[in-house]
């Protein structure tokens, strides 16, 4: 058997030939400081509680897997059942659309269909309109492209859904099965 262990400037060469001639000595365990013996270094990286990406999910917002859509902040928070966030991100909405209230995912459609000449890719609807459905999809595409930039999400630019980054939009269907929970903050 052999083993090329590498360290720090010096030693390799002689590593290499007590190993090569079955006489190395184990290589000692990196422990961190507070941890129980036997656990390594690279132990404390992974079990070290790592600070979340994402903005913290708002007060008053529901228990359990849920969307978390805030009008008036135009972001929405996708969070898991041990109320960990998954993702979060900027949105484009319409101000008071809709009411404030808990509903639930009603139906999926990908790839989008069309209204008003608009193509709407992975819509997810969760709450009845005046005449429509209004649901989160991808930022609509006409005949000449987006009609929005990214760059414009954070600014309530629709007209009653909520429209997202293809990305963002894309990992919201995949978060949420028909039935999925979504509260929807003033």
């Amino acid at each position: 058997m052999v083993v090329l262990v590498m360290t720090g400037v010096g030693g390799v060469t002689t590593r290499l030939t007590a190993a090569l001639a079955g006489e190395a000595p184990p290589l000692p365990a990196v422990v961190a400081p507070g941890l129980a013996a036997g656990a390594t270094s690279t132990m404390a990286t992974a079990l070290a509680p790592q600070p979340s990406p994402w903005p913290s999910v708002p007060a008053n917002s529901g228990a359990g897997r849920r969307i978390v859509y805030c009008n008036s902040c135009q972001r929405v928070w996708l969070v898991e059942a041990d109320e960990s966030v998954a993702r979060s991100y900027l949105v484009s909405g319409r101000r008071g659309v809709p009411r404030q209230g808990t509903y639930e995912v009603r139906s999926k459609t990908h790839p989008g269909g069309t209204e008003n000449g608009l193509r709407l890719d992975y819509m997810v609807r969760f709450a009845k309109g005046r005449n429509l459905w209004i649901g989160f999809h991808a930022i609509p595409v006409g005949a000449k492209g987006p009609i929005q930039t990214q760059r414009q999400l954070g600014q309530p630019l629709s007209h009653g859904c909520v429209r997202q980054a293809p990305a963002d939009a894309k990992a919201l269907w995949e978060f949420a099965p028909v039935g999925t929970a979504v509260v929807v903050l003033t």
